[in-house]
This record gives C-alpha cells, structure tokens and sequence, in this order.
C-alpha cells in the first residue's frame, strides 16, 4: 500500500519536483466553480465532461503532478517560453508513465491513466486541490516555489489515498497582470479569452484589425507570456530541475520554415508544442510583428 509520504518519495527518485493528490470525484462546488460563461474554444465547454474519469475504471484518487519549465533567458525570442523546448505532452507524458509503472509495481492490482492537457480533466483546479498552489488574476495557476511557469500533469487511480488540503496562500492581488495585458483580456472576474494574444496567434482565418493590433505589441508570433512576465510570485524562482526542459531553442527562423512544405515543417518542429496549429498560423502572425 503506497502511502502520501511515499509517493512524495517515489516522485523525488525519478525527479518530479511537485506532486498531490485530489480527491475523486471531484467536490460538489466544482460545477459552479468551473462553470464559464464565455469558455474559451481551446477549453472542454461541456461541466459534465470535465468532471468524468475518462478512464476505463472507477477512480478513488488523482495523483496531481507539477513540471516547472522555467529557466533563465535575457536574448531575443518570438516564442512563448512553453514552446522553448521538447513539447511538454511527450516530456510530461514519459514521466507520468514512469511513475505509474512505479507504482504498478507495488500495486499490481490497481488501475491508472494518465492526462496531461489533451483530456477535458479541469487540470489547474484539480491542482488546487491537490495543494500545489493557488490562481492568480491572470488565471494562471501559481505554484509557490515555481511560480506560475508549470505544467500539469494528472494520473486517475484505483489506489485511495489522501487527499491534501488546498494552499492557504493566495495571489499578491498586484493587479500589474491585468495592467500589463496586451489585449486588456483579464478582469477581476472574468476572462476575455477572444483579446488574448496567445489565443489570437493560435486562432485560425482571417484577423481583424483589432486582432492584429493585440499581436503587434509584442514580438512573439505564438503564445504570449507578457501576465506572467511581470508577475511577482515568477521573480527569483528557480531554474527547472527537469532536463528535458533545459535545453532551449527560444527563436524561430520564419525565413527557414517560410520555405518548408507541412511534411518538412512537421519533421524539423513536431516535436515542439507551437507545431500542433502548423507554419501557416505562424507565418500569418509573423505578417504583424515588429521586430
């Protein structure tokens, strides 16, 4: 039986900085607390859907895990800092099966699966549960040693274990989240997903003028990091401890991939995260930087 500390354990030998357990299912208030009266298209609409195992099994527990990606970097960039290294579905997915073989070894008779932001599992709140943190305004979930730059990673198991209780720590409420965005997206309340940036440069078709304008003020051609830039709980936080997200190719050569069939193209960058929407979306935007 593998108890809390032990799986702390488990998760320090193969070098998953973060990890907690949410209860399963979900609380009731989630409904209400997930709901969404705009959701953005990039997020599962359906309340129900997030709130469902997606699983072949009834789980007892959710293994939450957190995979900081941060590392230092004072040179230019036209990528957000996500993209900046091997695509964090393959890195975070290659971790979350070693720890499920793990633990299958010591539990033969349990089931898990694994999710990592391809399933409609409400991952940031799920997070929350597990104790790993807390939402800033600018909706991003902030763990307090790596900030808000992590990526999320979820295991649904038979195997009952405790589940943590949610941080007591709360965003600084600085407001220079909301200040600073480009699209002017982020309210107390709510989330105008269609003025986001890094919505618009992974929206498909046609910009409006005003759309165009958002993806103007700043050089990224994806993504957009400019909320979490200025936020205080990412200043002095440490480099990733993961290796796989240390090696950094932060600039994007459009000149290169300008002359790229989708074949090439999806051979040289498939394995990074900007890829999934191709070179056509990426050389649109890139029509509208100033550099």
């Amino acid at each position: 039986m593998v108890k809390n500390m032990n799986l702390q354990k488990i998760c320090n030998e193969i070098h998953i900085p973060a990890v907690g357990v949410a209860p399963w299912p979900l609380p009731k208030e989630a409904r209400q607390i997930l709901f969404e009266e705009n959701p953005c298209p990039f997020t599962e609409p359906n309340i129900e859907n997030r709130l469902q195992p997606v699983s072949n099994f009834i789980p007892r527990s959710a293994i939450v895990c957190l995979f900081p990606y941060y590392v230092p970097h004072n040179g230019p960039s036209n990528l957000s800092r996500y993209t900046w290294s091997t695509d964090y579905h393959v890195v975070v997915n290659k971790y979350l099966q070693t720890l499920v073989d793990q633990l299958r070894s010591l539990n033969e008779n349990e089931s898990f699966s694994i999710h990592c932001d391809t399933s409609p599992l409400a991952d940031r709140y799920m997070a929350y549960l597990a104790g790993l943190g807390f939402y800033g305004k600018n909706k991003c979930f902030i763990n307090p040693t790596w900030g808000s730059y992590v990526f999320i990673g979820t295991i649904l198991t038979t195997m009952h274990l405790e589940p943590n209780r949610p941080s007591q720590e709360t965003c600084l409420g600085c407001n220079r989240c909301i200040e600073t965005c480009l699209g002017d997206c982020l309210g107390e309340s709510n989330f105008t997903y269609n003025t986001c940036k890094s919505y618009l440069t992974q929206k498909k078709g046609d910009l409006t003028d005003e759309e165009r304008s958002i993806i103007r003020k700043s050089p990224l051609l994806f993504g957009c990091d400019q909320c979490q830039d200025v936020c205080p709980h990412n200043q002095n936080i440490p480099t990733t401890p993961i290796e796989e997200f240390q090696h950094l190719e932060p600039l994007l050569d459009v000149n290169e991939i300008e002359h790229m069939t989708n074949k090439q193209f999806k051979t040289a960058y498939g394995d990074r995260a900007f890829s999934w929407r191709g070179k056509t979306i990426l050389l649109r935007n890139n029509k509208y930087i100033k550099y």
